[in-house]
This record gives C-alpha cells, structure tokens and sequence, in this order.
C-alpha cells in the first residue's frame, strides 16, 4: 500500500471518499469486503453492539485467509486490510461505551427528568448538566454538574463523576449538588460511597456529607422523602450565603448583590422556586435585610 493511498479506508468510512473513488483504490473482492464492514458499522448507532461477536467473525475470516494455500500478495493485502476494518470496528464500540456522547441540560427555573436505558432516572435541578455514553448499559458512569437527584436500578457499579468528587452505588437513591468550592451527597435510600481526593465516606439512608472548601462534614438527620426542590422550593441547612444565592440565580437567571459581611453567613432557610418576590423576602427576613428587585437584578442591604 503505497503512502498517497494508506489512510483511504478511514477516510471512506468517515465519507471522505466515495465508493467510486475507493474501487479505483482497491481491487473488487476488497471493496465488497469493506462495504459489508460498513453496513456492521451502521447498525451500531441503533443497537447495542456485540463486539465479541463481530470481532470473532473478523478472525473467523482471517484464518480462513491464512489457509490458503496461495502466497499471492493480493491474499495478503486483503488480511492486512482486514485487519484494519476489525481495530477501527473495535475502536467504534469503545468510543460509543466509553465516549460521554449525550448531555442534557436545564434551563433556568426548570427541572428536567431523564430515563436511562438501564431504566434508572436522573432528574436535574435548575441550571445543571448530565452526560453519559451511548451504551450506557455496559458503562454506568455519568457527569455532573449543578444538582442532581438519582433513582438507580440495582445492577452494575453506577458512578456518578463530579468536578469536586465521585458517588458510586449499587442501587439506591441520592441527591448531588456540585458548585464552586461546595460539594454535598446526601442518600435517600440504600449505600453510597463518595469520593473525594483522599477522602472516602460511605453514606447509608438519611446520612449525609458535605464539602465547604475542602472541610468534610458528616450528617445524619431525617428529611423529606425527595429533596425539597422537586417540590419547587429550596431548602438548606447551614449552607454558606454565596451557595444559596447561587442556587436562587439559577431559578430566576436574576443577578444578585449582597453586601460583603453576607458572604460569611451560614443561611438556613427555604425560599420559593416559583415566586420571585415570595423568594427574595424568604432570604432577606432570616438576614434582617433590606431588599429591592429591579429589572435587571436584586439588590440585598442591610
């Protein structure tokens, strides 16, 4: 295979290159070779691959090549050839496990719900994003950012990765909220392991833990069967000023200023995820504050 001509295949199978340029590249019994490798390669995009099998059936065809008796370079040019097809078949497969190829995300003030092929759902808060691979049933890893509420059916290890840490489970159910320098796991149902830089914590029904720049907590409290913003409000316990406002933004895309002493604050409290007025006034009594609500943003002082 001459260097002009030794990246054809790829390029034919990416449509590069039609099929008539490719039969001036290759002999006939190739081209109906690779045509038939395509067609393989198609029906991956709508059905869970079997790559033992088809791989199997590329050195099935192989062998049956090296048994021929025939030295012809042709012959021998086919195999190599093959073999080509059979790694960018494999590599296919591996990129549609492995690859985090869908990602779904919500909008502001809306919650979103998504079912998983392996029948588990994923709900998202406000302002959050999920993606996961297109064969998630055999790679049960998914990423995360914002705040997520889990409904795992038991099966193989499920993993959910964050930029702050990692959740794995079995089966169960569990809430995640990631946001800069705050990260929080708390499970509804059934064990959890988290995973944090060197820091591993395994939560059981009602426990839960939670990161404040790098400072681990644990907790263990009863609270609601589902957290309180699938109910359209926000609650929190504690939780550093800056972190509420955050979640406050992402339900009403408003900007907020606070005075500089607020950021110290540790709020408990609850405000509406469906009156904006009902809400600023949730976190401004609890502060004593003073606010205004403008068009374009509240404004919170003391």
């Amino acid at each position: 295979m001459n260097k002009e001509n030794k990246h054809y295949l790829a390029d034919w199978m990416a449509n590069k290159i039609t099929d008539d340029e490719l039969k001036r590249l290759v002999t006939e019994d190739e081209f109906l070779q690779f045509k038939k490798l395509r067609n393989d390669l198609e029906k991956f995009e709508t059905k869970t691959p079997d790559l033992e099998f088809n791989f199997n059936k590329i050195k099935e065809k192989m062998a049956h090549k090296e048994t021929v008796k025939t030295k012809s370079t042709k012959v021998i040019r086919l195999v190599q050839l093959t073999a080509i097809a059979a790694s960018l078949l494999l590599a296919f497969g591996l990129f549609q496990t492995f690859y985090f190829s869908n990602k779904v995300t919500s909008d502001y003030g809306v919650t979103k719900t998504v079912q998983l092929k392996d029948q588990s759902k994923v709900t998202l808060n406000a302002k959050s994003e999920l993606s996961y691979p297109n064969q998630f049933e055999w790679n049960r890893t998914l990423k995360l950012k914002g705040e997520a509420y889990f409904e795992v059916r038991k099966g193989s290890t499920f993993t959910v990765e964050t930029a702050q840490g990692t959740v794995t489970v079995l089966g169960t159910k569990f809430n995640v909220i990631v946001e800069e320098d705050f990260f929080e796991v708390h499970c509804y149902e059934g064990k959890v392991l988290v995973v944090s830089g060197d820091k591993q914590f395994v939560l059981t029904k009602d426990k839960s833990v939670r990161s404040v720049r790098r400072a681990f907590t644990l907790n263990e409290s009863y609270v609601s069967p589902l957290p309180t913003w699938m109910n359209r409000e926000s609650s929190f316990v504690n939780v550093p000023f800056d972190v509420v406002i955050q979640k406050f933004m992402a339900q009403y895309n408003k900007k907020v200023d606070y005075p500089p002493a607020f950021k110290s604050v540790k709020f408990t409290g609850t405000f509406s995820n469906s009156n904006i007025e009902t809400a600023v006034k949730s976190i401004a009594i609890p502060l004593q504050a003073n606010y205004s609500i403008r068009a374009e943003k509240i404004v919170l002082f003391e």
